[in-house]
């Protein structure tokens, strides 16, 4: 059986992408850990959730959780391109000051990836609409610097 995060993790950045596919199920994992913790007893970050078997056994409520989470990373990266960066990238690095406390107010994000989590309609209902479509534009345009 195909593994969803890991073709979610080859989506987003057009190829196999170890590092994206275990941040995402480590990510998934802890989300769900947060609901029910009693769920992570007895499991191996290795040998369950890297290697997929984790959620495979979940109930469909606690899949969707996951499901949630791949689709707005999806439609993220799709609004402003995988760059690695974005992995361990603080937020301050790509925000501005409006932004960053707009976003931070209601949530949580410790680097950018974090914000794939976060679906756009909740950052547009934070930013506005105009401030939200120039995040996209802003992030889209974004280049490390060399």
């Amino acid at each position: 059986m195909p593994d969803p995060i890991q073709q979610t993790a080859a989506r987003i950045t057009g190829g196999d992408h170890i590092m994206l596919e275990h941040r995402l199920k480590r990510d998934m994992f802890d989300a769900i850990k947060r609901v029910k913790p009693a769920i992570a007893e007895g499991v191996s970050i290795e040998e369950d959730v890297l290697s997929g078997r984790f959620f495979e056994t979940l109930t469909p409520a606690l899949q969707g959780i996951a499901v949630v989470k791949l689709e707005n990373a999806i439609s993220y990266y799709d609004r402003i391109g995988w760059r690695d960066a974005w992995l361990e990238m603080p937020l301050e690095s790509a925000l501005n000051d409006f932004q960053l406390s707009k976003i931070t107010e209601k949530t949580k994000p410790s680097d950018m990836h974090d914000m794939s989590y976060i679906s756009h309609k909740h950052i547009e209902k934070m930013l506005g609409k105009i401030e939200a479509a120039k995040l996209w534009e802003q992030l889209k345009a974004w280049q490390p610097d060399s």
